[in-house]
């Protein structure tokens, strides 16, 4: 089997400087997708820009919180009025990402809220109504070699909840694509020997890796990442010619919207 690999970045859509380095990165590096959200202040920007790229695919960040992912999870499980409003809201969104002349090639979700398991069967559902072929399902990915960056107890206790989650849910995505997912442990610290050791360990089949570039010099990322997880080193990674020269070395094949 061919190892085939999507490139996308999350938060288009959010700020300028996000959409500035979607657009570097899909016109001078390895980026072919980005992940919009509806909601923020730079959408309509980034869906024009969206449209002047036509070979970038785009599909929907879905936003259901800001921030505390766990408290949104609290909430869709024990407050009725959220989980009756909850496929209207999924629904405003991808009709909003439509109006903005976008027609999706995938959906995901802000901070991974999406894999929850009341969330993501509604998730699931809307995008077959709407034909949107793909969904993430980050599930659990553990590499385990030097370029994990930052505490691996806590990534450990992460890639347990999400592998229980993702056998939990997966059944709900039955007749879409679900690809590997690389991105979770390492969000917002994609670092270049990150993504260089990842190519050399891609399964076969379909995997996406996923980033949060941006050309903001003030957010640079430390041994933890920014507040927002976007980084102008994950920009720096997508414009790396050492990753390209990996991804030929490898044989793997970028995936692009056409």
């Amino acid at each position: 089997m061919t190892r085939r690999l999507i490139v996308n970045a999350d938060d288009f859509g959010d700020t300028p400087a996000v959409n500035a380095a979607v657009i570097k990165a899909y016109r001078e590096g390895v980026l072919r997708f980005a992940s919009l959200m509806v909601l923020r202040p730079a959408a309509a920007e980034a869906a024009a820009l969206a449209k002047a790229n036509p070979g970038l695919g785009v599909g929907l960040h879905l936003e259901l919180c800001a921030d505390a992912p766990e408290k949104a999870g609290l909430r869709y499980f024990f407050d009725r009025a959220a989980r009756a409003g909850l496929e209207g809201e999924i629904r405003a969104q991808i009709e909003a990402l439509l109006a903005l002349g976008v027609k999706p090639t995938h959906v995901d979700g802000h901070i991974n809220v999406h894999v929850h398991p009341v969330i993501f069967p509604a998730l699931c559902r809307l995008a077959k109504e709407y034909a949107i072929p793909r969904v993430r399902l980050p599930s659990g990915e553990w590499p385990a070699y030097r370029a994990l960056r930052g505490p691996r107890l806590s990534k450990a206790v992460l890639a347990g909840t999400f592998a229980a989650l993702g056998l939990s849910v997966r059944g709900a995505a039955s007749g879409l694509e679900v690809p590997n997912t690389w991105g979770l442990l390492n969000s917002g610290l994609m670092s270049e020997d990150y993504v260089l050791g990842l190519l050399e360990r891609l399964p076969e089949g379909t995997s996406e890796l996923y980033f949060h570039p941006t050309t903001n010099p003030a957010l640079v990322a430390g041994a933890l990442p920014t507040t927002s997880h976007q980084a102008v080193g994950e920009l720096e990674v997508l414009l790396s010619p050492r990753v390209r020269e990996a991804l030929a070395a490898n044989g793997v094949e970028l995936i692009s919207a056409r």
